[in-house]
């Protein structure tokens, strides 16, 4: 038997099949956007097939890809949530402002934060040291995992959808007209 690649080369006419998962980001109109539709996609299909630590890893990685498509191409180098979220508080941007909504938000991604500071757990078995992965946190409630997780998404892509298109940047405390 001979290994036959997934994978198809950008040079070459075999990519397009009519099931194929187009992984370069440069057939997308906007590739941010694009990425994190696959991440909350991902998230809720590990949800829905009730593989919890991968949902527990989506689910955090879209909050990570969020804030930093948030801060646009000037985001801090980290996967820490908290310092994304308080640099993001510095900027005065309206995530991190009073709205009912944004709160919901932002306590999700503390939450996520709180049980996985380094970005590591839900990846490996184990975090860098050699505790079990996730071994502070018990389980998730579905329902609840899925409307957060919506809810993320809905946040962030209005936003950048709300960029894209020309409007202006009311999304810094102070700057709505």
């Amino acid at each position: 038997m001979n290994y036959r690649s997934p994978f198809g080369s950008i040079e070459s006419d075999d990519h397009n099949g009519p099931d194929a998962l187009c992984l370069s980001r440069t057939h997308y109109a906007d590739a941010v956007q694009g990425t994190i539709s696959e991440f909350h996609q991902a998230a809720l299909a590990a949800v829905e097939r009730r593989a919890p630590q991968p949902a527990f890893f989506l689910a955090r990685q879209l909050a990570e890809l969020g804030l930093k498509a948030l801060h646009g191409s000037t985001f801090p180098i980290t996967h820490s949530l908290t310092v994304l979220l308080d640099s993001l508080g510095r900027r005065g941007d309206l995530l991190v402002a009073d709205g009912a909504e944004e709160h919901m938000i932002v306590a999700f991604i503390r939450d996520l934060d709180f049980y996985d500071a380094s970005g590591d757990q839900g990846r490996y078995p184990t975090t860098r040291n050699g505790t079990p992965s996730l071994a502070t946190v018990c389980c998730a409630d579905p329902a609840l995992l899925r409307e957060h997780v919506d809810r993320l998404h809905a946040y962030v892509q209005s936003r950048l959808t709300a960029r894209h298109a020309g409007a202006p940047d009311t999304s810094l405390l102070g700057t709505a007209t």
